[in-house]
């Protein structure tokens, strides 16, 4: 059912999630201030650049978080008949976004690169968690409103 709204912002959350994880989209930065090293985090990668070498480490966690949101979102569009279970998975979508808002957190500010001898810097992949919750709000919503008009037309009857 394409035409509901819920449904686009859905396909919204879910066409934002596949970006991230696919292209590399900057989180955080941080530049020593002693020498050259660098330290780029995004979604999928966390990207350690030294003067002699280059390391690549994986964000294993928050690649997780973003394809559990992605099939959870999936799985709430084809259940469209059944709207208590939509709004189910809309509730959990928040938990997943938060984990994932608290992944971003913890790789990009609790891990200490330079032991307090670099400048740091939030970049503008953070937005993006913002806008999955704020699309998973109208999406709810959308939902409780099909509920209601159900409800309301049974009355009718």
């Amino acid at each position: 059912m394409l035409q509901r709204t819920q449904t686009l912002f859905i396909l919204g959350i879910i066409i934002i999630c596949s970006v991230l994880s696919l292209a590399d989209v900057p989180i955080y930065e941080i530049h020593n201030n002693n020498n050259s090293e660098k330290v780029f985090v995004y979604y999928n990668q966390t990207h350690i650049m030294n003067e002699d070498s280059n390391m690549i480490e994986n964000n294993n966690l928050i690649f997780g978080s973003l394809l559990v949101i992605i099939i959870s979102s999936l799985i709430n569009i084809f259940s469209f008949k059944n709207r208590k279970l939509q709004m189910l998975l809309t509730a959990f979508n928040y938990l997943f976004i938060f984990l994932l808002i608290a992944l971003i957190y913890n790789y990009s500010l609790h891990i200490n690169y330079f032991e307090n001898t670099g400048t740091s810097s939030f970049k503008y992949g953070v937005i993006f968690p913002i806008i999955l919750i704020l699309f998973n709000i109208l999406a709810f919503r959308g939902i409780k409103k099909d509920e209601q008009l159900i409800r309301s037309m049974d009355r009718i009857r």
